[in-house]
């Protein structure tokens, strides 16, 4: 819609105006450098002028192509191939049994998502065991699956972490020792990507189980969510958070379900 407007307004005729105000700026811009040409000192500095820019093209170009490249990634088009080519990574749910489900808190607006992909595990009976993960997420989650009538028995989960990093140190701390090692990890699709490495590099067997992306999110939202999730792979891949490593030890205690 954006794209049709300015181009119907660039093909429009200019009026008469208009016209007339181009055509004297432009016979200004062509005296003043007639001018510049006659001046003996202004003609040395425009040949400096014009050095100085050659030395900057290199540095230019490189600004313009990132210019281009940030414009290209920001349209909506561009969102949309980021967001597939995050998203395709994430292998297909096998339809494995596990020894949990494991739920990631992203906030409010992502929770209802999350608990109607969790809800469709435990009715299908996937895992007997369900833990929530994510500071100020744990207990409004886990609160919604009791409703759901999932058993407080059930239920377990961690209330501190605040990154996804956190979210996976802190679940292997509370599940490996209990011999829970493969586990449906459920979160929005955007983030899987990330949170499945992460998830697999401290010990588990990760089937990822992605829930939707809230529908209401605007552009600028998701525009935010796709770049933060290249941010994050970048970041973790330079900390090296993705290949084989020990859980580090924490002293968190289990959030249990209170019924």
């Amino acid at each position: 819609m954006l794209t049709q407007l300015i181009s119907k307004r660039l093909t429009q005729p200019l009026s008469l105006p208009t016209r007339l105000a181009v055509l004297g700026l432009l016979l200004l811009a062509v005296l003043w450098c007639v001018w510049l040409l006659r001046q003996p000192s202004k003609r040395a500095q425009l040949r400096r002028w014009s050095q100085r820019f050659r030395w900057n093209r290199r540095r230019t170009q490189i600004v313009v192509a990132l210019t281009l490249a940030c414009l290209i990634l920001t349209s909506p088009p561009g969102l949309a191939l980021a967001t597939q080519a995050l998203t395709s990574q994430i292998p297909a749910d096998s339809g494995a049994k596990a020894d949990a489900i494991v739920i990631l808190g992203r906030g409010h607006r992502f929770m209802r998502d999350r608990i109607d992909a969790t809800m469709s595990l435990w009715q299908a009976q996937r895992a007997p065991h369900i833990f929530v993960s994510g500071r100020g997420d744990a207990g409004l989650l886990i609160r919604q699956l009791l409703e759901n009538g999932v058993p407080k028995e059930a239920i377990s989960g961690e209330n501190c972490s605040l990154t996804t990093e956190e979210n996976a140190q802190f679940t292997a701390d509370l599940l490996l020792p209990q011999n829970a090692k493969r586990i449906i990890l459920v979160t929005d699709s955007p983030h899987m990507l990330r949170s499945q490495l992460t998830f697999e590099s401290l010990g588990f067997e990760v089937i990822a189980y992605p829930s939707s992306v809230p529908s209401n999110l605007g552009y600028r939202e998701r525009l935010n969510i796709i770049a933060r999730e290249y941010g994050g792979i970048l970041s973790y891949v330079l900390k090296g958070r993705f290949g084989e490593r020990e859980v580090a030890v924490s002293r968190h205690e289990p959030l249990a379900a209170k019924g």
